[in-house]
């Protein structure tokens, strides 16, 4: 028999995994609080308890949907015995997780007007940073490159990859995935030691 706390994360879980479909094939604001509800099987109350406002599913729903990008892209990517070169594979994995369609949705469309750009960026980062950081260290302390300070390294290259997704899906002239891949590329192995 589950326990309260199973009980409640089981209905976090539908909570945010039936919001993420509505709102990716009605949009936010053609999903109402009903269809949410109607689509988890859970109570008013139920849903109240973990989120007392949309938006804040709407929230949960992009943190998920960060989450499992970044995780996605980090075991999709090329592990190779550089640290500089599987940070580099891992950027590539993650701008091909952005272009899925239910993805580029929820992080890339939706959430700027939802969350507005600073908070959706700020979510955003909380996951990805960590990612680009610990990236950046191995690489550091690996001597493949040196840079002044690896957190700001850090978040000017969650900048781009996030300026390349926009690029990517949002460009008049859809810009090809291997020119986007090569730019990423030369851009990071720009700061290495051999170049």
């Amino acid at each position: 028999m589950a326990t309260q706390s199973e009980r409640r994360a089981a209905t976090r879980t539908s909570l945010i995994s039936s919001a993420e479909k509505l709102f990716v094939t009605q949009g936010f604001d053609g999903t109402s609080t009903e269809d949410i509800l109607a689509a988890a099987g859970v109570s008013r109350g139920a849903m109240y308890y973990h989120f007392p406002t949309k938006r804040e599913v709407f929230e949960a729903v992009f943190v998920a949907t960060s989450d499992g990008a970044i995780k996605r892209s980090g075991r999709a990517a090329k592990k190779s015995d550089s640290p500089l070169e599987s940070l580099i594979n891992a950027c590539l994995s993650w701008l091909k997780e952005v272009r899925k369609p239910e993805i580029a949705t929820i992080l890339i469309d939706q959430a700027p007007q939802v969350l507005g750009w600073e908070r959706a960026r700020d979510l955003e980062a909380a996951t990805s940073l960590g990612l680009m950081t610990s990236g950046l260290k191995a690489a550091a302390e690996a001597g493949e490159i040196e840079v002044p300070s690896i957190e700001i390294a850090a978040r000017f290259l969650n900048a781009v990859l996030a300026e390349a997704a926009l690029v990517a899906l949002h460009s008049d002239k859809r810009v090809p995935q291997k020119e986007l891949e090569a730019s990423i590329r030369h851009l990071i192995t720009g700061l290495s030691t051999k170049s």
